[in-house]
């Protein structure tokens, strides 16, 4: 349980923006404890849920990632459903002191909107390194012939953003992605470092002007969401209630707002946010549950006839749902299956997607769900905050086979609810082969007790892993490959 308050501090700045009008999309689509569900058709295939505990997704995160060490996070939405203004209220709010501590001094009369506006990149087809990275100091090269460059505020800001990044073009993405994922850029000859802070990047939905974002970049941003259109209920609650090209000036509400929220995050307060954040545990359970659905996902029982390389990473010429066709899978001493691999099947996922989860994903999966404890004042991280991370981590980074889409067609436009599915598919499977097989418990306790350096029995290794075979799950092979080390750790030591 964090003892600062801090987490209560971001909180205020939470309800504050929310109540303030000035998040257009009020919808609460991360909910907890949920107390009951009302119809809204008489088939009841459609309902509202109403629960104790929830939150608008668009904000948590950005609040979340902006308190991490050099978080990132996607908006995607249709033009004009406010992407760009809410991360920059986000950062605003949070980051304001740290921009004041940063440009004050170089800046008559400190404008934290101002600021944000100079560390914020338009996306479009012709931008260049010197409006993105840094430019040449022209007067230096001129008198003394001195090559020095001089960064662009993008670089030095602890908030920055990239607006429309899907218009940037193939080297400019790489250009970012270099630095969200090492901290840096090049520019000719010179590496220019960034400040250690938050990046925010808006998408709009694909058009003429726009390109498809590889994999690998997307794969450097920790968590993406929506901000869909306007409910037009809440139209008069949007922007604080005012319409401020009629009636007022941006800085100055903000700079209102601010005074009334009352919280100012110092350079100090955010090593202790990272600090309280890295104490939270995550509980064993949620763990293996997590493990599971990250095995159950990534196998792949006909990438390889190797136990290693029986996941989709090693799929390379061949991917789902082609290869899940294929006749010899290994499974019987005939050949194979003749429908295919036989865990294409209801009750595993491995079929759904053609690429797999990363260890960056598997990582930022385990600290936002430490985040999302934290700010709950949670001292430790269960199964519902990995459970609400998950979609958000994963969703655009996924790439769902054509099989997924003829069994869900009601996920093809909701790929977060696709991957909510998949992951209440794999917790479900889990919990029901643990029930019912009583062995993955011995097995991870096993794997417990090698982590804690306790004696393990050789033979007890042996039969957990001749238990495997009751498992009717591709998330055998990883588990099966961590028992091997196990074994091959005791009878080293043994000798």
């Amino acid at each position: 349980m964090p003892v600062s308050g801090l987490n209560m501090k971001l909180m205020s700045i939470y309800r504050a923006v929310e109540d303030s009008g000035l998040y257009i999309n009020l919808n609460h689509d991360v909910r907890f404890r949920e107390k009951r569900s009302v119809a809204l058709n008489l088939n009841e295939s459609e309902s509202v849920v109403l629960a104790e505990e929830s939150y608008n997704s668009p904000l948590l995160f950005a609040i979340l990632t902006s308190v991490l060490r050099n978080g990132t996070m996607i908006l995607y939405g249709s033009p004009g459903s406010g992407k760009t203004t809410s991360a920059e209220y986000v950062g605003a709010f949070v980051h304001g002191k740290l921009l004041e501590e940063t440009f004050a001094d170089a800046q008559d009369g400190f404008r934290v909107m101002e600021s944000i506006h100079e560390a914020t990149i338009h996306g479009h087809q012709e931008l260049t390194d010197e409006k993105m990275i840094g430019r040449p100091h022209l007067g230096r090269l001129m008198t003394e012939g001195e090559e020095e460059v001089i960064p662009r505020k993008f670089m030095l800001s602890p908030f920055r953003m990239v607006d429309e990044v899907n218009r940037l073009t193939p080297g400019r993405t790489n250009n970012l992605l270099e630095m969200m994922d090492r901290g840096f850029s090049v520019y000719g000859d010179s590496k220019i470092y960034a400040a250690e802070g938050v990046t925010f990047l808006t998408a709009n939905f694909r058009d003429m002007a726009s390109s498809e974002l590889t994999p690998p970049f997307l794969d450097r941003i920790d968590v993406g969401v929506f901000a869909p259109t306007l409910n037009p209920y809440f139209l008069d609650m949007a922007g604080g209630g005012d319409d401020r090209k009629l009636t007022g000036d941006e800085e100055a509400y903000v700079s209102k707002l601010r005074g009334e929220i009352g919280v100012e995050l110092t350079t100090a307060d955010f090593e202790a946010i990272r600090g309280e954040i890295a104490a939270v545990e995550l509980e064993p359970e949620a763990l293996y549950i997590l493990y599971n659905f990250i095995s159950e996902l990534n196998g792949c029982a006909l990438a390889s006839t190797d136990i290693e390389r029986k996941s989709k990473g090693y799929a390379w010429f061949v991917k789902p749902p082609v290869l899940c066709a294929q006749v010899n899978d290994g499974a019987s001493s005939g050949g194979g299956h003749l429908g295919g691999c036989h865990y294409h099947n209801t009750e595993n996922i491995c079929y759904m997607t053609e690429n797999e989860v990363s260890v960056r994903a598997g990582k930022t999966i385990e600290r936002y769900a430490r985040a999302l404890a934290w700010f709950r004042g949670r001292g430790s991280a269960g199964l519902e905050e990995i459970e609400a991370v998950v979609p958000y981590v994963l969703w655009f980074k996924l790439i769902p086979t054509d099989r997924a889409w003829a069994e869900h067609p009601e996920f093809m436009n909701d790929r977060i609810a696709l991957v909510a599915h998949l992951f209440a598919t794999s917790r479900n499977h889990y919990l029901k082969s643990r029930s019912v097989i009583k062995t993955l418990d011995g097995v991870l306790e096993l794997y417990e007790r090698s982590l804690r350096d306790e004696k393990v029995e050789p033979g007890l290794v042996i039969d957990a892993l001749e238990s495997l075979k009751r498992y009717d799950s591709p998330a055998k092979y990883p588990i099966a490959t961590m028992l091997r080390q196990v074994y091959l750790e005791i009878t080293r030591d043994q000798g």
